[in-house]
């Protein structure tokens, strides 16, 4: 089983909920497999945890599934990143290369990213997925996607992300923490998770390194309050991009932009956003998707 996982867990005490993520193993291979630079890394790596942390509202072994999406003014352009409730994640930025292409000074988020939208889209199974949007209120990842929670889903949250480099670049500690309110949850418990954010403590990063268990740092973060794992389960990278898939969605393009593929490219070449990877089509496989639209087509006339 992957290093990677999602912890449930409820503190009693305060009358809250909490969620933690380690996505050392996703995030590395994610950011790998798309050669980020530093703000590419920095900006992805988080967005991965984040959406990790927001697949724990997902119900379990469901099909259910979630996109997390920034899109922004500034050079990076768009981070998107899928999750689901099986603990498959994946994810692109838009300019992986951006410190090749642009001089931000550093790592800057708010630089990279400019002004722009958070939109989270759940597929619960229902009818029509479900969206949410919000402003990018600070640029930083863990204030905006709090900010999304409280507003959008009307559930008083905050959140904390780690990722940390080492002195060769290299992704050495990547996670997060989501606490949230129920319905009676009393305003000094809020009053008190507020006041131990603002106050100087232990890096969530800097644990993560030390591979302390994240459900110990959140205990010692809130002074030793109680807190109950419920359930923990794997996370890991995996695109859900296959050969067939991609074949399916080659019969909603119109039937004349195939006849091209098909007589002037000789087939077709598609390479995953997400991963990377790339899928060959031949003549002959276009043919077949030409002829399945047209018998679909007779059955709807006749």
């Amino acid at each position: 089983m992957s290093a990677d996982h999602l912890i449930r867990m409820t503190l009693p005490q305060l009358n809250l909920r909490a969620y933690a993520v380690n996505t050392l193993d996703t995030a590395r291979a994610i950011c790998e497999a798309h050669h980020t630079t530093p703000n590419a890394t920095s900006a992805l790596g988080k967005s991965i945890s984040a959406a990790a942390l927001l697949s724990a509202s997902l119900q379990m072994d469901s099909d259910q599934s979630l996109s997390y999406k920034i899109q922004g003014s500034g050079p990076l352009g768009e981070i998107h990143v899928q999750a689901d409730a099986k603990g498959n994640i994946r994810g692109y930025v838009k300019r992986p290369r951006i410190d090749e292409e642009t001089d931000l000074g550093k790592i800057d988020f708010s630089k990279a990213i400019g002004a722009g939208l958070l939109t989270v889209t759940k597929d619960l199974g229902l009818r029509e997925p479900y969206s949410g949007v919000t402003h990018l209120v600070r640029g930083e990842i863990a204030i905006d996607t709090a900010y999304y929670l409280t507003s959008s889903e009307q559930i008083p949250s905050a959140v904390v992300l780690a990722l940390n480099f080492n002195t060769e670049g290299e992704i050495v500690a990547s996670g997060g923490i989501l606490i949230q309110t129920f319905p009676d949850t009393p305003e000094k418990s809020i009053a008190f998770v507020e006041s131990k954010l603002a106050a100087p403590h232990r890096a969530l990063g800097e644990a993560l390194i030390a591979g302390d268990k994240l459900e110990e740092y959140l205990s010692s973060f809130l002074e030793n309050t109680a807190v109950e794992v419920t359930h923990t389960s794997p996370l890991r990278h995996r695109c859900r991009c296959s050969h067939e898939l991609i074949k399916s969605i080659f019969r909603t393009i119109d039937p004349v932009d195939l006849a091209d593929m098909r007589e002037k490219d000789k087939g077709a070449h598609v390479e995953c956003t997400f991963c990377g990877k790339s899928y060959h089509f031949t003549e002959a496989e276009i043919a077949e998707v030409l002829a399945s639209q047209q018998n679909e087509n007779v059955k709807m006339d006749s």
